[in-house]
């Protein structure tokens, strides 16, 4: 699947689960957690189990951070 497919078929997968209006600021603000998940080594469908499991959407951005540090802190 093109990258660019992958993209929008996880922002709109992202979109559903949270439950949130198809605005711009809406796309740009998932298209952000994507990218800092996929920095950190997760992938769209570790976002959505994350977030089919319960997790709320400030919990997946702790998740991300804590991720993120954990790496600085190893570099």
């Amino acid at each position: 699947m093109p990258a660019g497919t992958e993209s929008a078929d996880t922002i709109e997968i992202l979109l559903t689960r949270l439950h949130e209006c198809h605005e711009v600021a809406v796309y740009e603000a998932i298209e952000r957690l994507v990218q800092g998940a996929k920095a950190v080594g997760l992938d769209a469908h570790a976002l959505v189990q994350m977030l089919d499991q319960g997790k709320t959407f400030e919990e997946v951005l702790e998740v991300i951070e804590s991720k993120l540090e954990d790496r600085q802190k190893a570099a």
